[in-house]
């Protein structure tokens, strides 16, 4: 983690003249404990369903539009209406500035449909119509969250940016290369002075990466039977 950090400070202020090198780029990483869990982890199927099946429809949007993206939570809560055209989301990862153009997949499209109305610049709202906070969201969450972990109906260890992790882990089980999956999930880093038919090209490239990802969702949701249990649902979902 120190040396991720680092490395980033180093090369921001590289260009600017302050440092000559990347003085963290051969720091060989400490071996990560064996018992230690990973941190983000990616959701089962299982977990997967039974959040999306007892969410509020404020919240199961906004979890939709993670796991059928690989969005960070905090640009998927940041997304404006204007940034979808044309059946794709465009725009910048907000972390590193990286490009990112993601094809809005069926799935996504019926959760967007079902979202109420509001009149927030963001795709995104909460119960009051107005563009989710991030603080607010992450409250909203791990009440929620914690609430299923209390009732048995998921594992410990659920992120937000775990959603990221699924959607990689499951496009590497269905066999698509890392390149491809890097540049769904905008992990390269193109100029900023790239024109816009860059992105097109780029979306057209994600729609096959896309629609592997929507198939091996269909087929891992189909093989797993809908849990019976129940969890009471949250009245203050917008309260911190």
């Amino acid at each position: 983690m120190v040396r991720t950090l680092l490395s980033e400070v180093f090369r921001y202020n590289i260009p600017k003249g302050l440092i000559s090198a990347n003085f963290a780029k051969d720091v060989i990483p400490k071996r990560r404990p064996r018992d230690r869990a990973y941190a983000n982890r990616p959701w089962t199927i299982e977990e997967r369903d039974t959040v999306m099946g007892k969410a509020k429809p404020h919240v199961r949007v906004a979890l939709a539009l993670m796991m059928n993206t690989g969005l960070d939570p905090s640009d998927a809560l940041r997304l404006r209406k204007d940034q979808v055209d044309d059946g794709t989301i465009w725009g910048v990862r907000g972390k590193t500035g990286e490009e990112v153009a993601i094809p809005v997949s069926p799935t996504l499209q019926t959760a967007l449909d079902r979202m109420p109305s509001h009149e927030a610049e963001t795709v995104l709202s909460n119960s009051r119509g107005e563009a989710w906070p991030y603080n607010g969201f992450s409250t909203v969450w791990h009440r929620f969250k914690t609430a299923l972990e209390n009732e048995g109906l998921i594992e410990k260890g659920l992120t937000l940016k775990g959603l990221r992790h699924t959607v990689a882990t499951t496009l590497r089980e269905a066999g698509i290369d890392e390149r491809r999956i890097a540049d769904l999930l905008g992990q390269k880093t193109p100029s900023m002075a790239r024109p816009y038919s860059r992105s097109a090209n780029l979306a057209d490239k994600n729609r096959q990466t896309m629609a592997t990802l929507e198939k091996k969702n269909r087929r891992r949701a189909e093989s797993v039977k809908p849990s019976q249990k129940s969890v009471k649902p949250d009245r203050n979902e917008d309260q911190p």
